[in-house]
């Protein structure tokens, strides 16, 4: 119904009626006949969007209905930021629901192409295309600039439309979403014939020649990848003509994350030119997942020696939440070498493995040669709600209206990129919006595994960077230690036992037997076939849960909790050091520092992440070096907690009893419903 709306209207002479008009004592069926015969004109003079003989599957009421809608808006003379929030609008149940995609927030796709400077000198590409936002955002931002560069020319238009027609690609591997895309483009007034649908970004055979990988054809890429599926050998949705052993990152693997080989493709999509970069999202887990078996190390090796990573930045929680994904981003700006520099890269890199060093060591020493600088920052608001309303709230970037990208940058993340740039030696970072630039080697080297992640790297430039005077500091590792003493509950069948669950409030409890997969009671012979290894926790030892630690899930055990049990997720550590006041420790593991501190050393990009134990062990503690000062220092925080445990416990009471005045069931408790939720520290 668009496809044919936006034929009507450029394609119906000035005084004659339109298609999509209601006329007086029109009948249905003569207003539905039209629009189905505009279709029909719009299909043949347009292909690439509906194959002939498509028809459009509606009642003839239902069309008339839309008609009705429709005859008063005119898609021509419409901006393109008003007809892109009306389409987001409107198709945002389909991507959420049918399709199975979404749509990427329009802020984001306006600061990537921001940050990318993209004009009408460079071949574009969207290699996941979906909807077609990010090609809609280049398009508007190029038209922009071209406005104000050629200014008065008489060429304008024709070179906004030169660049729609001949710079701008996209691929989409769903064909519904594809001509969806298209549709996009259409109501836009733009060129559309370059997106290929129902082909994957991976294939080698496409229709048009600029498209055809692996030459690079493009200098600037940008997209949404999807993540979280395995691209396998074989898989021809997804390969098409081509095979994973054509894949470096896939050597010696039968599936890759998908993630991974899209952003391989798009290296070599890259012509390897000056300037030719893309800017990508991609999950956290490709900068800091630490294992190899994650491949995602070996990603990392794979950016380092094939360009320079120019920037990073980290996007809140919840910028995909609208669409059920929990998922923790970071967009990825990457300028792919020239020529001239692979080589170089190349020869020094083979010139140090034949040294002896290995692999990730020769790496950090070329690149410590060619000395450059890489901006991290962090953005926690992004201009919109975890809700997906809009918000004046936005550390990307500012901007005006109709999509424009105001001049004034200064405070927003693009604002502090572009200083970056102009001297990135001089470059001294910012904390609002948190913002750092540092060496490509010291960050190649600054963690074992090398991670990429804006949010450890800003951490680490912080970390105890302002203490007390007179207090302590210490490595968590040179006071504490890992208590690995196995409990054998089995031993003893009939004896009672303790487990724990631990709250993100970091209260530490009880769990509850014969609630979920638990057994009905907590008794020894219960844990006979446990496929877990069990430990036990005293009383003054820190416990912390190595998946769910980022949200808050880290408490000191209690008198009341000594001698519980835990699985091997959930690590025991015996405070060694007898300075430590284990009321203050507990306190201290729960304030704003360390609780940032823990989202910061997290890896992964699940809802649920993981703390690895060396990670954790190398955060460093303040601490005054009296006991009797650190009472002092968090008493009223203890008397607090306890006057309002004691309230609860009081207020409690009072409605039991009130409660057994109605129905005379005495102290009978509802079973619990659980708003924030527990995190169980049984496997």
């Amino acid at each position: 119904m668009l496809f044919a709306k936006v034929n009507d209207e450029r394609r119906t002479p000035t005084g004659t009626r339109r298609a999509f008009q209601v006329g007086a004592n029109e009948t249905t069926a003569a207003i539905a006949n039209r629009v189905h015969d505009r279709f029909a004109h719009a299909c043949a003079q347009d292909p690439s969007v509906f194959r002939a003989g498509t028809r459009i599957n509606l009642p003839d009421k239902k069309i008339v209905q839309v008609v009705e809608v429709l005859q008063d808006v005119s898609f021509m003379m419409t901006d393109g930021d008003t007809i892109g929030a009306a389409f987001e609008s409107f198709f945002g149940s389909v991507f959420r629901g049918e399709l199975g995609q979404y749509f990427t927030m329009r802020p984001l796709a306006r600061f990537i192409i921001g940050m990318m400077d993209v004009s009408e000198a460079d071949y574009c590409l969207d290699p996941t295309a979906g909807s077609g936002g990010f090609l809609l955002e280049v398009l508007l931002q190029v038209w922009h600039r071209i406005d104000a560069q050629y200014a008065g020319q008489p060429d304008v238009e024709r070179t906004k439309l030169d660049f729609a027609l001949h710079k701008v690609f996209g691929i989409e591997i769903h064909d519904v979403l594809a001509r969806i895309c298209k549709i996009n483009l259409v109501l836009h007034h733009d060129g559309h014939t370059n997106v290929e649908g129902d082909r994957s970004c991976l294939d080698t055979v496409f229709s048009r020649p600029r498209r055809n990988p692996p030459e690079g054809k493009f200098t600037k890429i940008f997209g949404n990848p999807p993540f979280g599926d395995d691209v396998r050998a074989g898989d021809d949705d997804h390969l098409g003509e081509n095979h994973l052993e054509n894949f470096d990152i896939a050597e010696g693997r039968e599936s890759v994350a998908s993630e991974h080989v899209i952003t391989e493709r798009c290296i070599d999509l890259l012509d390897p030119v000056d300037d030719s970069r893309f800017g990508l999202i991609l999950p956290d887990g490709m900068f800091n997942n630490q294992g190899e078996l994650s491949n995602c190390p070996r990603m990392r090796r794979m950016l380092a020696r094939r360009g320079a990573i120019e920037a990073i930045v980290s996007l809140p929680d919840y910028a995909f939440r609208k669409s059920g994904a929990q998922n923790k981003t970071s967009v990825l700006f990457f300028r792919r070498h020239t020529t001239t520099e692979q080589h170089r890269f190349d020869r020094l890199f083979d010139h140090h493995i034949a040294q002896g060093l290995d692999e990730d060591a020769a790496i950090g020493a070329v690149l410590e040669g060619m000395a450059y600088r890489v901006f991290l920052a962090e953005a926690n608001y992004v201009g919109y709600t975890t809700t997906g309303a809009i918000s004046e709230r936005n550390d990307l970037y500012r901007g005006g209206v109709g999509g424009r990208i105001d001049e004034d940058q200064s405070e927003t993340i693009l604002g502090e990129y572009q200083i970056f740039k102009g001297a990135p030696a001089d470059y001294e970072g910012k904390r609002s919006p948190d913002c750092m630039a540092i060496d490509a080697a010291a960050m190649w080297r600054a963690h074992r595994s090398h991670r990429l992640d804006p949010k450890y790297h800003l951490f680490k430039r912080d970390e105890l960077s302002t203490v007390p005077d007179g207090w302590r500091r210490a490595r968590i590792a040179k006071v504490m230690q890992r208590r690995e003493a196995i409990a054998h509950p089995e031993n003893a069948p009939e004896t009672e036992v303790t487990v724990m669950t631990i709250a993100q409030t970091g209260e530490i409890r009880p769990r509850e037997a014969g609630k979920g997969h638990n057994p009905p009671e907590w008794l020894g012979m219960y844990f006979e076939d446990s496929p877990s290894t069990w430990f036990q926790a005293n009383e003054g030892d820190v416990v912390f849960s190595s998946i769910d630690l980022w949200k808050g899930c880290v408490a000191v055990v209690t008198p009341a909790m000594a001698g519980a049990l835990v699985t091997k997720e959930f690590p025991v550590y015996e405070v060694t050091d007898p300075a430590i006041d284990p009321e203050f420790l507990s306190i201290l593991l729960r304030s704003r520092y360390y609780q940032r501190a823990f989202r910061a050393i997290t890896t992964g990009h699940s809802n649920r992440r993981r703390t690895q134990g060396e990670d954790f062990e190398s955060l460093e503690i303040a601490f005054p070096p009296s006991r009797r000062e650190q009472q002092a220092l968090v008493q009223s925080i203890v008397t607090v907690r306890e006057t309002q445990r004691n309230a609860g416990d009081r207020l409690k009471q009072e409605m039991l009893s009130f409660s057994h005045i109605i129905d005379g069931r005495g102290t009978e408790d509802l079973p619990a419903i659980v708003d924030e939720p527990e995190v169980s520290l049984v496997n």
